[in-house]
């Protein structure tokens, strides 16, 4: 979606496979009809990956997705799938957390879907980058040095998203053609979760890390993967980060909550509380 091309967009942070709370989320924003059919029109749903593990159905979750995705395309609306660690964590052959039947065969079906474009690693509308967890300024800076030698006048806070975003999709299906899936930073993991490297990439990174970075929110980004455990998203540098993923799973607190962006560019949270969603403007400050 270009600027010029402005369409409401609701963002939907991890389900973990909750799919009652998926469906109902969606519901309410007006995305799928009784049947869960797509009703949404030229809408653009952006989930941010982690669609399995955790809760009882992944697979079922995963397969709405995919339908959804095509039922928006004839509408000329559209389903953004990202990847998140967890379906990363299957590409790479980390079954730990798999709590459904033959995830190997979902990892073949996994990777057809991102050579084919179908899942990605990042989105933008032009005025945010929507990835798992967030882009740190370290891995973005190293994502600049391999894009200027073709743009030399590329600068690190002046980029285009639409190029970043690309440049970082075409990295991602690369390496899991490759079955490259640790070298490059965007794939790495800090001790915040478990890992050795210095900074985490897109797919690992904690909001406690990306929050008080002095240079990351100078691009505005929307990411899932740290739940809030709370009824609310989460936001720093005046609305410049923001964490949507508030616990949909049970394990993570069962809460409903999703962001709507209008066409107009306004931020709304919609949140339940008691049996009653309710919907607040974001603002800065």
């Amino acid at each position: 979606m270009r600027l010029t091309e402005r369409k409401r967009r609701i963002v939907v942070g991890d389900i973990h496979g909750e799919l009652e709370g998926f469906t109902e989320i969606i519901s309410n924003a007006g995305l799928i009809d009784g049947k869960d059919n797509w009703s949404g029109g030229d809408d653009i749903l952006i989930q941010t990956g982690d669609v399995i593990d955790r809760g009882p159905y992944s697979r079922e979750a995963v397969d709405l997705l995919k339908r959804l995705q095509k039922e928006a395309a004839v509408a000329r609306g559209e389903v953004v799938r990202l990847c998140g660690n967890h379906e990363l964590m299957l590409i790479q052959e980390d079954f730990r957390y798999a709590n459904f039947n033959d995830p190997k065969s979902f990892v073949d079906e996994l990777k057809n879907e991102i050579a084919k474009g179908d899942v990605r690693a990042s989105y933008t509308d032009g005025e945010r980058l929507y990835t798992h967890a967030g882009l740190r300024s370290a891995i973005r800076e190293t994502l600049v040095a391999e894009m200027r030698p073709a743009k030399p006048k590329l600068k690190t806070n002046k980029i285009d998203l639409f190029l970043l975003s690309d440049h970082i999709n075409r990295i991602f299906m690369e390496s899991v053609e490759n079955d490259d899936l640790k070298r490059h930073p965007i794939f790495h993991v800090d001790a915040v979760r478990g890992g050795n490297d210095p900074v985490s990439g897109i797919f690992w990174c904690d909001f406690s890390s990306i929050s008080p970075s002095l240079e990351a929110w100078k691009i505005p980004q929307i990411f899932g993967h740290t739940p809030t455990r709370r009824n609310e998203v989460k936001t720093a540098h005046g609305l410049k980060l923001i964490d949507v993923d508030a616990g949909m799973c049970h394990v993570y607190g069962g809460e409903r909550v999703y962001l709507e962006i209008t066409p107009e560019g306004h931020l709304l949270q919609h949140s339940k509380a008691l049996s009653k969603w309710a919907t607040i403007l974001l603002r800065k400050g």
